[in-house]
């Protein structure tokens, strides 16, 4: 589950407001048996690993409260937002803290120290609080700019106080923490003076590297995202966070109204559910990835609303359910945080030049490798297999997305090959001539340097046999076996071949034809050798950007019933053909085994992981996959770890949900794997 290491805090002050939803808590003016019993009742919900509570009033029952929050050894934070929105007595000036008149910002100043000092009574980590009124720019940016500067001071003279709090009690300081609002003077909105995003860094960093006040960070607020509108005056997205996150110290979950004909609009946290909630699930789902995209480590808190006759309770659990939702969904989980797979990290020019050096001085090493590999007794374990394919640039297809030679770099090519052979549940590689001899002389290499067992040790090796069939090319559909025949296959000690039959039924349907003898002969003489033979049929159809294949249910289905009758037997044959809709349909074309391919580099691997889950749940003769390119570049995930979770797709039955969590985990495992090794 994404952020189960975040803790999790409810501002108590919102979802428990009042005795029949009033607002005595945020006045600080709330019954002790109120307050004692709903604070209890959060701190006792293991879901809550914290809680947000604001300025009490009376002496007495701050004491209490201070008593019951130490005794839960939950985390505690401050909110001073309350005291500052309300204003009790009008006697502090709209731009509270940013003030432009110096003695209504000392004011301010000294409302809030009075607020410190209970948060430290109360033994709070965290202190919540606001800019101010923004003066507007409608005469110009002189007065907001005067006002920043006015509350720059006033945060500056906050965090010392803060720090000589601290000191008294020795204690760390408290985090002071600016939460950032709207800037719209609409009813419902609290026209704040930070503020977007941007600005707010501007003054975090000010505050931080200037003035040194490491303590100080921000709280940026789901519900305010719609409401604050950045320099281009739309609304902001979860993108600020990358930009806020060197300073966020933390996030609150809550939603808002966007409609001015709804009684509850503007920033008034409603339910999440609340029929006019601007907050829909997608975009608090983004909003948690990008979370958990830049790394995100600290507290969330739940701050919602219950109006009219809503039971708190009910309003609470229902946030609880909805956020758990959210957080469970696959995408959710699967983001890649801070990481990057770096395959130069994991495969080095050194190992690259010791592959060049073995070529030049031992040309033998190759078919010694060979011989001396250990194969397994039986093709497969357990009636399936996980096969990566690493036969494309002997095609001439080396494009991943819009880098059109990415797999022509032929370290980083076997680097992400090699990866991917550590994989557990892994069975083997599907390559050409080159490929299988280069894997098979690091084999060399590491067994020189004292491993016992190589990457191809009790794996799979299938050769790629027909490889003229240049993408690109007028004759492309005249696919000869240029790269491994079955004498080939025999010398490098390979498991068993793999042919590709594209059926062109257009103008070029005669080369389509002359490959289907070619393969007819080359399935005979894989079975008189008895090598298994693997062959992916394909139904294509010319474009003007080229081949693309024909990806519909009948077709597939008419060029599966080709490939099956082909060389005389399908004994020891198995087919190789994409995930389409309706997939049940195309498995029954044939009673051998399947095998799914992954096509193009989707650069995500969610998409392929998803269509393998429902493929083996499409008929019993669906036995793996044989995948390459989603697999080899998954866009900057590790391919160690996508190939794991399609292995237990594919050999455990697993989930989806199940397996995305377990590539989460398996991220940068045995990254430096060869490095020990040198």
């Amino acid at each position: 589950m994404a952020l189960e290491k975040n803790p999790i805090s409810l501002v108590h002050f919102m979802a428990y407001p009042g005795p029949g939803n009033t607002r005595s808590v945020q006045r600080g003016e709330a019954r002790a048996e109120y307050l004692l019993h709903t604070l209890e009742e959060v701190l006792n919900d293991p879901y809550f690993q914290g809680v947000e509570i604001t300025y009490i009033k009376n002496d007495q029952i701050r004491a209490k409260v201070a008593d019951l929050l130490k005794a839960s050894g939950k985390r505690v934070i401050f909110g001073a937002q309350p005291v500052q929105l309300i204003n009790e007595d009008g006697l502090i000036p709209p731009g509270d803290i940013s003030c432009p008149d110096e003695v209504g910002r000392r004011q301010a100043v000294q409302r809030l120290k009075k607020c410190l000092e209970q948060a430290y009574e109360l033994g709070a980590v965290d202190f919540g609080l606001i800019s101010g009124a923004d003066p507007g720019a409608a005469s110009g940016l002189d007065r907001r700019e005067a006002a920043k500067t006015q509350l720059l001071r006033s945060l500056h003279e906050l965090c010392v106080y803060a720090g000589e709090l601290a000191q008294k009690q020795g204690r760390t300081p408290i985090r002071i923490t600016l939460e950032l609002f709207d800037r719209s003077t609409e009813p419902g909105h609290k026209n704040q003076l930070i503020g977007p995003a941007r600005e707010a860094v501007e003054l975090a960093r000010i505050m931080q590297d200037a003035y040194g006040h490491r303590n100080f960070g921000l709280l940026y607020d789901l519900s305010h995202m719609p409401l604050i509108k950045g320099r281009s005056f739309n609304a902001e997205t979860p993108e600020v966070l990358r930009e806020l996150a060197p300073f966020l110290n933390h996030v609150h979950i809550g939603t808002c109204v966007t409609n001015p004909e709804d009684k509850l609009y503007g920033d008034s946290h409603p339910r999440l559910d609340y029929p006019g909630s601007a907050v829909t699930q997608e975009m608090l789902a983004d909003f948690l990835k990008m979370l958990v995209d830049i790394g995100y480590e600290g507290g969330i808190g739940f701050e919602v609303v219950p109006y009219g006759d809503e039971l708190s309770s009910a309003v609470v659990r229902s946030t609880q359910t909805i956020f758990d939702i959210a957080r469970n969904r696959i995408d959710v989980n699967y983001c890649l945080g801070t990481f990057y797979f770096q395959p130069r990290r994991f495969f080095n020019e050194t190992w690259f030049d010791m592959l060049n050096e073995l070529r030049v001085s031992r040309p033998n090493a190759v078919a010694e490798a060979a011989a001396a590999r250990r194969r397994r007794s039986t093709l497969t374990e357990d009636g399936k297999l996980v096969i990566v394919a690493a036969d494309h640039p002997a095609r001439r297809v080396t494009r991943v997305g819009s880098d059109p030679t990415a797999m022509g770099d032929r370290m980083s090519y076997l680097g992400r090959i090699v990866r991917t052979l550590l994989g557990k549940g892994v069975d083997g590689v599907m390559a050409t001539p080159d490929i299988i001899e280069e894997l098979l002389l690091i084999d060399v290499l590491l067994k020189e340097k004292g491993r016992k067992e190589g990457i191809l040790d009790g794996k799979l090796v299938i050769g790629s046999m027909n490889r003229s069939g240049l993408a690109g090319v007028e004759y492309e559909m005249d696919d000869r076996l240029t790269a491994m025949t079955v004498e080939h296959l025999k010398q490098l000690n390979c498991d068993g071949g793999k042919l590709l039959l594209r059926i062109d039924p257009g103008r070029h349907s005669r080369y389509s034809i002359a490959t289907m003898a070619y393969c007819a002969q080359a399935v005979s003489d894989c079975r008189k050798a008895g090598l298994p033979v693997f062959v992916e049929p394909l139904p294509v159809e010319e474009t003007p950007e080229g081949y693309k294949v024909v990806m519909t249910p009948d077709a597939l289905i008419q060029t599966i019933g080709v490939a099956t009758s082909l060389g005389g037997s399908a004994h020891h044959m198995w087919i190789k053909v994409p995930y389409v809709n309706d997939y049940h349909r195309v498995v029954k074309a044939t009673t051998l085994p399947i095998l799914m391919l992954g096509g193009a580099s989707k650069e995500n691997p969610l998409p392929t992981i998803r269509e393998f889950e429902q493929g083996m749940g499409e008929g019993a003769n669906v036995r793996g996959v044989m995948v390459g390119r989603n697999v080899l570049y998954c866009g900057k995930d590790d391919p160690l770890a996508v190939v794991e979770a399609i292995a237990m797709i594919v050999h455990q039955g697993a989930g989806m949900d199940e397996a995305v969590r377990h590539l989460a985990a398996a991220r940068g495992r045995s990254y430096d794997w060869f490095e020990t090794l040198i």
